[in-house]
């Protein structure tokens, strides 16, 4: 089998178009610009964003989504109107505050509650004016028994602070004459208890403010309110109280104030790439010297990304946060191929025309940048299907973004590089455009620093002005750190460091945790992660409420189906994760109760079903569970009811995940039909659980595909497999040490993980592909020469992208922050294995023939007639196979 048949009809088809564009260029350079401005458009007439949390870090398809369709589906007509807040089905429309006190540590005492008291009328009074209509809490508010829901607590308290004297509070539940049960667990927090169970002392209370969200209307106007809502709490005065607000808005709030910085980073993101790719592009060759070239290259990766958000724009894809870290990425992308085409340009000879050396160049870096791309693509194609629609949304903008940056790296960076070719032809300074001598030929000192460059007329000194191509960082990579990191002592050295990487690195794998903190959602100091630290500290006792739902018609008066619903609840109840019956919610215990003070025992099912609609739905104090239970059309039989368990100190998000996982396995192993949910699970419980499995199965697949992709394109199938070891070296390290920067597993973290399978393909597949393409004798020559040809645009690459995030890691969005950290582990490990490990293992396990392979004789001459490094050197010798 020949496995360079594919390599050699690449190479070939570009090598004939490198000639078309040199011939031809401005074709190649107009069009792309005319696309870009077309496609620009877009981003000012159909520019969207999407900010939604639950659509976005929510996993699609998931057993909570197929739980709340159900239970929306059955339960709409019970909650058209009057509603509980535990009945909610979505995250739905409030304001939430937070109050501690500013002066001790009470919040129950006369003085603090007066300023409550105060902060309440303040909000039931906030005023938006639509369409003419002034609006307020009392028109918007979720009700139940046609008044507003109220903060019991205050309700206790009849509105008066002074009561707070005469009234005997217990906690968490309060027990009203009338023999209603008050829950105040999730009102009050930091409390200290007597030792009959009094509260003492209470740090801090929170209210509640839920308004309706079943139309579109009640939604606009709940939005409206909200805001409101923020603005009228941020002017709130008080000298006695420390409010802490949150709207149900805020997470896209807070997203939106994350993406409109993004702009102000952009900004700074060019100047720091233009000015690195000008440096590394430069030289004292006047001719040679390339910073336009450079400026054109970064210039390359700007319409790349204008194309791309224009053409989303336009078919209606909206923008989020997380496809903002796109831009960063594709700069470094983009400069890093720019590197590549210039290094093979250098590489050809400057005797030849600018079309010979447009061939030459193109024949080499072209396929190179190829491979890369096409990892790069696949690997976002793979994130293009994951579950998470912010993964989804990043991928499509990631992979179109590379396709375009391609499609013009080899367009109009590539016409770019044949105009700065016909200048360097013709001798010419790259910046004033004159015609100058060569270095030797020049007729000063200061002519020969600020002027000179280039080649002599005549070829006699082209080995010597052959030289002149070679940057610094070659040179140094061909004569001093590729000899030094193939010689036996450091071979060894490697051998050793790369074992204590991996072993590292397998630790950390084997301690990742998945995690999802809320504060970190927003930008730095905003008012949502002051909220959330508060409550974290004090409202982390009880909660969440979670349901459990049968799916089924059950006979209800059967005593058999009673203790089946009965064993699952006290299953739940014996939790960990979960309160006593105290504090559980059963319409069914308190029915049976009922029947048993009736002295009604084993009832009929008519006996059953008459007496719950008719007597016990109808008394006040259990006209709660009426949204609990449907009956059919006729009345004759119960199609579904509900229950409530309490969460207990789940203070962590793996303490909820766990929790959740819990709640659904007791729940599964009923042999009743029966489902579990929660407003809250789709976007953060079925995030936690899912993130794992997902990611193992998008890494593996993706290891797979960019396996075949190297088997392919790479002419050597021992080179396929080394780097496709490495790329699994590489996410092992970056993995575990994620978890050593305690960074953990989440939808952005794995978002970085799907990046690094392209990163860390294109690292190893330039340096493997420069080595096995070589046509040097022995296997350390070849190595040495993969360093010389391709050691520094694989470094300069790698320092771009580093370049490119590194302006988020003063971000305020922890998104960007999270971004940049794993973006520089899958950057510095992936350039390691290329640059330091790749050479030494390559060196040691690839044959120095492929039996398969016939040596093209025009492929890499230029290795053949520079000179490598002396084996002979007792310094560098080592054995030669």
């Amino acid at each position: 089998m020949k496995f360079d048949c594919i390599e050699k009809a690449l190479k070939w088809l570009f090598y004939r178009y490198g000639g078309v564009v040199a011939k031809q260029p401005w074709p190649f350079f107009i069009v792309p610009i005319l696309i870009t401005a077309g496609l620009s458009v877009g981003l000012f007439t159909h520019f969207s964003k999407e900010s939604d949390p639950e659509t976005l870090y929510g996993p699609d398809r998931t057993y909570s989504r197929r739980n709340r369709a159900y239970i929306e589906d059955v339960y709409s007509n019970a909650v058209d109107e009057d509603m509980l807040a535990r009945h909610k089905t979505r995250v739905g429309i409030w304001g939430h505050v937070i109050i501690t006190p500013t002066i001790g540590s009470n919040v129950l005492t006369i003085q603090v509650l007066n300023e409550v008291l105060r902060l309440h009328d303040t909000i039931t009074n906030v005023t938006f004016t639509l369409d003419g209509e002034s609006y307020r809490f009392s028109d918007l508010c979720i009700q139940w028994k046609n008044e507003c829901l109220e903060n019991e607590l205050l309700v206790l308290l009849n509105y008066t602070a002074e009561n707070v004297v005469s009234t005997p509070l217990t906690y968490p539940v309060y027990s009203l004459p009338t023999g209603e049960i008050l829950f105040i667990g999730t009102q009050l927090g930091g409390v200290s208890l007597t030792a009959d169970g009094r509260i003492m002392n209470a740090s801090a209370m929170q209210l509640v403010y839920n308004l309706r969200y079943n139309t579109d209307d009640e939604l606009e106007k709940g939005f409206l309110w909200e805001k409101q809502f923020l603005r009228t709490l941020e002017d709130f005065e008080t000298d006695e109280v420390t409010v802490y607000r949150q709207i149900s808005h805020s997470f896209e709030l807070e997203i939106d104030e994350s993406s409109s910085i993004t702009f102000e980073l952009v900004v700074e993101v060019g100047v720091i790439i233009v000015t690195f790719s000008v440096l590394s592009a430069f030289s004292f060759d006047w001719v040679r010297t390339k910073p336009i070239l450079a400026c054109l290259g970064v210039l390359t990766a700007g319409l790349a990304l204008a194309s791309t958000f224009g053409l989303f724009s336009f078919i209606g894809i909206p923008y989020a946060t997380v496809a903002g870290a796109v831009t960063f990425l594709i700069f470094g992308i983009g400069v890093d191929d720019m590197f590549v085409m210039m290094s093979a340009w250098r590489l050809t000879s400057a005797y030849k025309t600018t079309k010979e050396r447009m061939k030459d160049a193109f024949e080499e870096a072209a396929l190179s940048i190829t491979i890369t791309t096409i990892t790069d693509i696949l690997a976002f194609s793979i994130g293009c299907v994951s579950q998470f629609y912010s993964i989804r949304l990043m991928c499509m903008y990631a992979a179109v973004s590379v396709i375009f940056a391609y499609i013009y790296m080899i367009t109009f960076f590539a016409a770019c590089m044949v105009f700065i070719g016909h200048r360097e032809e013709k001798n010419r300074h790259a910046i004033t455009l004159q015609k100058v001598l060569p270095k030797k030929n020049a007729p000063s000192k200061c002519y020969y620093i600020c002027c000179a460059g280039g080649s002599s007329d005549t070829p006699v000194d082209e080995q010597a002005d052959g030289k002149l191509s070679d940057t610094g960082v070659m040179i140094f990579f061909k004569k001093y750190y590729g000899p030094f990191i193939t010689h036996w002592v450091s071979v060894v050295v490697v051998i050793i460091l790369y074992f204590g990487y991996l072993g590292v690195g397998i630790w950390g794998f084997t301690t990742l945790e998945e995690g999802f903190d809320f504060s970190t959602i927003g930008v730095d100091n905003s008012y949502l992660n002051e909220y959330y630290g508060v409550e974290e500290s004090y409202f982390k006792v009880y909660g969440p409420d979670m349901s459990i739902v049968a799916t089924e018609e059950l006979s209800y008066w059967d005593t058999d189906i009673q203790e089946e619903l009965e064993n699952t609840m006290a299953k739940l109840e014996d939790s960990k994760y979960f309160y006593n019956s105290s504090l559980s919610i059963s319409w069914l215990r308190e029915y049976l109760k009922f029947l048993n003070f009736l002295g009604i025992t084993n009832p009929s099912k008519e006996t059953f079903l008459q007496v719950l609609r008719e007597q016990f739905l109808s008394i006040p104090v259990f006209e709660q569970f009426v949204p609990d239970i449907i009956f059919d059309s006729t009345n004759s039989s119960i199609i579904s009811s509900r229950f409530y368990v309490i969460g207990k100190n789940l203070a962590t998000t793996v303490q909820t995940r766990d929790m959740f996982v819990e709640i659904r396995n007791i729940v599964d192993d009923s042999s009743l039909e029966l489902i579990t949910f929660n407003g809250y699970a789709i976007w953060v419980m079925e995030q936690l659980v899912a993130i794992r499995p997902i990611t193992i199965q998008t890494l593996g697949i993706g290891i797979a595909a960019m396996f075949v992709i190297s088997l392919l394109l790479i002419p050597h199938p021992v080179c396929s497999i080394i780097v496709t070891l490495a790329l699994v070296s590489t996410l092992i390290g970056i993995i575990g040490y994620m978890a050593i920067w305690n960074i953990v597993l989440d939808s952005i973290s794995l978002l970085s993980l799907i990046l690094a399978l392209g990163f860390s393909v294109d690292y190893s597949a330039h340096i493997t592909y420069a080595f096995v393409s070589s046509s040097a004798k022995t296997r350390r020559q070849r190595s040495i020469f993969a360093l010389y040809s391709l050691g520094a645009p694989t470094l300069q690459g790698a320092t771009s992208t580093i370049l490119a995030v590194s302006v988020l890691s003063g971000s305020f969005s922890y998104i960007y922050r999270t971004f940049f950290s794993t973006m520089v582990l899958v950057v510095s490990i992936g350039a390691t294995h290329g640059l330091v490990f790749l050479p030494v293992f390559l060196m040691l396990f690839v044959p120095i023939k492929n039996p398969c392979q016939k040596q093209d004789k025009k492929a890499n001459a230029y290795d053949q007639e520079q000179e490598l490094p002396s084996t002979d050197n007792p310094v560098f010798n080592l054995q030669e196979q």
